[in-house]
C-alpha cells in the first residue's frame, strides 16, 4: 500500500506559488507560469510578467502594444453609474483580452475587446434608460395626483376660482402625461449612455415632462381664445378638445434636443470605434 503522504506535492494549475508576493489581488483573471492578469483592490486591471518572459519578448510587439493601448482606452470608459458586479464583469473581459495577448493570440484578444465594448455599451444604455424613465415617472406622479385632486373638487374650484383656471390646470396635467407617454414610446430607441451622470438624466427626464405640461397650458389657452381648433372647440366640446389637444401637445418634447445625447456625443464616438478594430485586420500568428 502506497503512502500518499510521501507523494510529491502537486502544483496548482494557477501557479499561485509564483505570484504569492502580489498583495493587492482582488480578482484573478488569468495566471500562468510566466504572467498573471488580475483586478487589484482599486478595481483596476493589473498584470505582471516574469523575467524570462520579458527576455523572450512577444511574437509581434506592435500588435501586443496595440492591444494594451486599446485595453487601457476601454478600461477608462466612465462607468461609475454601473453596479460594482457589472464593472467587474466588464474589466474581466478586458483583462481576458490582455491575457490572450500575452499568449500571442492577438486575434482572440481583439474579439475579447469587442465583446467588452459591446457589454459596457449595453449595460450603460440599460442604466441610462432606467434613470431617464425614473425621472419622467417621478415628475409626472405629482401632476397626476394634482389632476385627480382638481377633478374630485372641481365644483368647489370652479366656484372659488374660475372654470377656465380648472381646465387650463387639467390641460397642464394632460400635457405632462402626453410627454410621459412619448418618453415611454421611444425609450427603446434611445442611444444614451450613463457616462453623462445620474443628475443629467434626471434633469433630462424632468424637463421633458415640464415641457409637455407647458405645451398643454399653451394649447389650452389658444383653444380658449379660439386661436387654435376654433371650429371643433365651440359649444360643449371645448373642455374635451382642450384635454385631448393638450395630451397630444405633450408629445412635442421629442422635438427638443437631448441634453444627454449632446454631452455624451464625444464618449459615444469612442465606443463606436471599437478597440481592436485595427486597420490591418490581421489575425493572430
Amino acid at each position: 500500500m502506497n503512502d500518499m503522504s510521501q507523494e510529491p506535492e502537486r502544483k496548482r494549475g494557477d501557479y499561485a506559488e509564483h505570484w504569492s508576493h502580489i498583495t493587492n489581488l482582488k480578482y484573478l483573471i488569468h495566471s500562468a507560469e510566466h504572467y498573471i492578469v488580475f483586478i487589484d483592490n482599486d478595481n483596476d486591471i493589473d498584470w505582471e510578467t516574469s523575467r524570462d518572459y520579458d527576455h523572450s519578448g512577444h511574437k509581434n510587439i506592435a500588435k501586443h502594444n496595440a492591444i494594451l493601448n486599446d485595453a487601457a482606452l476601454l478600461e477608462s470608459t466612465p462607468c461609475q453609474g454601473l453596479a460594482l458586479d457589472t464593472r467587474l464583469h466588464f474589466k474581466r473581459l478586458v483583462g481576458e483580452a490582455i491575457a490572450r495577448s500575452f499568449e500571442h493570440d492577438y486575434s482572440a484578444a481583439k474579439r475579447m475587446l469587442d465583446a467588452a465594448s459591446d457589454y459596457v455599451v449595453a449595460r450603460s444604455q440599460e442604466t441610462s434608460r432606467l434613470w431617464y424613465l425614473s425621472a419622467a415617472f417621478v415628475m409626472t406622479a405629482p401632476l397626476i395626483v394634482a389632476g385627480l385632486a382638481l377633478w374630485l373638487w372641481r365644483d368647489a374650484i370652479e366656484r372659488a376660482l374660475d372654470a377656465g383656471f380648472l381646465w387650463t390646470a387639467l390641460s397642464a396635467v394632460a400635457g405632462g402625461m402626453g410627454a410621459l407617454l412619448s418618453v415611454i414610446a421611444r425609450t427603446g430607441k434611445l442611444k444614451f449612455d450613463c457616462s453623462s451622470g445620474r443628475q443629467l438624466h434626471y434633469l433630462e427626464g424632468a424637463s421633458r415632462v415640464c415641457a409637455g405640461a407647458l405645451s398643454g397650458i399653451i394649447v389650452a389657452l389658444a383653444i380658449r381664445t379660439e386661436m387654435f381648433l376654433a371650429p371643433l372647440a365651440r359649444g360643449d366640446k371645448t373642455h374635451a378638445v382642450m384635454i385631448v389637444a393638450a395630451l397630444a401637445a405633450g408629445a412635442v418634447e421629442r422635438l427638443a434636443t437631448s441634453i444627454i445625447s449632446t454631452v455624451g456625443a464625444g464618449h459615444a464616438k469612442v465606443l463606436v470605434n471599437k478597440p481592436g478594430a485595427s486597420e490591418d485586420g490581421d489575425g493572430g500568428e
